[in-house]
């Protein structure tokens, strides 16, 4: 389900998922049903991750108690009113956040000067069809 090359870019032991449970408890409290690809990446890998083909860091779904996809996604749901199927994949740059919708896999660019409202109307177009598509471009596979 994951590109071939992460396991090269990711085999270092300090990315190695330690313990299984608490994605599962994350994605549990977060109330979504990620992909199989989110699921894998995560239950294999533990972040924070930089690559700067995107210039975004792509969060941890766990790790990092004041930086992580749960923290930044609460945030999101409380302060702009995120709908529960939408993740939060990064902190912001440049006024603007990594998003994931759950229900469709799509992973968005999305800036707080307007961004925000197009994605909560579903007028705002993916910039990655899939977040396999994103983990792609994103590690530059």
């Amino acid at each position: 389900m994951l590109p071939e090359r992460l396991k090269v870019l990711l085999g270092e032991s300090m990315y190695k998922r330690k313990d299984l449970f608490e994605v599962g408890v994350a994605i549990k409290d977060l109330e979504v049903s990620p992909s199989k690809t989110f699921l894998e990446f995560y239950e294999r890998y533990e972040g924070p991750f930089w690559e700067g083909n995107t210039g975004f860091e792509l969060l941890d779904i766990v790790e990092d108690e004041e930086r992580n996809i749960g923290v930044y996604t609460r945030i999101a749901r409380k302060e702009h009113g995120f709908k529960n199927s939408l993740l939060v994949l990064s902190e912001m740059t440049a006024l603007a956040v990594l998003v994931l919708d759950t229900l469709n896999d799509k992973v968005y660019k999305v800036n707080f000067e307007g961004g925000q409202r197009k994605l909560l109307q579903g007028k705002l177009e993916p910039d990655w069809p899939s977040f396999y598509d994103f983990l792609f471009d994103y590690f530059d596979c």
